[in-house]
């Protein structure tokens, strides 16, 4: 039976819309296919299929068996999937003990991750303070200014870290400090050997805060977990507090991540 022929969107692109196509007609109750089989389900012509999965392959987003030379779905989409449930997970069970370390500390705690070479807050709980750091969810800034940002940038890949460092103008910190990519690279292994990160009157004078890594079961960073407020409340034995919770709030979030401790 002939496929259907789909209406096109304007700004379809019509290879990709096959390679997708071709890609769900995989199911648990068809976990592998052949290239007649997809050619069936979908109208296409053999040739197209076979030049899509050859693709996929290369990709690992499709693996043929060598046994029946079926191709069946790659570990490529299970990496992809895990990073949609982590991203949406982390959020989930970070926010309880969010509220309960700005409920002990009175500072304003947010959650971020890395997105698009920025830094991103995608959870708050503000401070009940009248003097407080205000944060607004979606708000983006570098990864090199400041302490959240620089503690995600810390545990990026190396090469990753050095193609942002190379690729960006650094700048200058809000009191005009310029940030200079040794010392930055000096800070950054600096964090990691630490296990968190500090940062005074960065990006906004008069403001502090504290950050430390949030990890997922094979141990990656996927997010940083921060404590802000005015700089004045971040000194002596109070940042010492501070420091220590974050660092175990985060560490308490990854393990409920699944991450083993080590």
């Amino acid at each position: 039976m002939q496929a259907e022929k789909k209406k096109e969107s304007p700004s379809t692109v019509r290879c990709i819309d096959k390679a997708i196509d071709v890609l769900c007609c995989f199911s648990v109750n068809e976990p592998e296919l052949g290239i007649s089989e997809i050619s069936t389900k979908l109208g296409m012509y053999k040739s197209t299929v076979h030049r899509i999965l050859k693709t996929l392959e290369e990709r690992g987003f499709v693996i043929q068996s060598l046994q029946n030379q079926k191709y069946r779905l790659g570990f490529r989409l299970f990496d992809l999937g895990y990073a949609v449930v982590s991203g949406l997970e982390v959020r989930d069970v970070a926010l309880p003990l969010m509220r309960e370390v700005s409920a002990n500390t009175r500072e304003t705690v947010t959650l971020n991750i890395v997105d698009n070479n920025e830094r991103v807050c995608i959870e708050k709980v503000e401070s009940t303070e009248a003097v407080r750091n205000f944060v607004q969810i979606g708000g983006r800034n570098p990864l090199w200014l400041a302490c959240s940002g620089k503690l995600l940038l810390a545990h990026l890949p190396g090469e990753e870290t050095e193609r942002i460092i190379k690729g960006k103008v650094l700048g200058s910190t809000v009191q005009g400090s310029p940030i200079k990519p040794q010392e930055l690279r000096e800070e950054l292994a600096l964090i990691r050997e630490r296990g968190y990160a500090v940062s005074h009157s960065e990006r906004n004078i008069g403001s502090a805060s504290v950050s430390a890594p949030i990890r997922n079961y094979e141990g990656m960073c996927i997010a940083g977990l921060s404590i802000s407020g005015p700089e004045s409340r971040f000194t002596g034995e109070r940042l010492q507090m501070l420091i220590e919770q974050v660092v175990a709030t985060a560490r308490n979030i990854s393990i409920r991540l699944g991450w083993k401790g080590f």
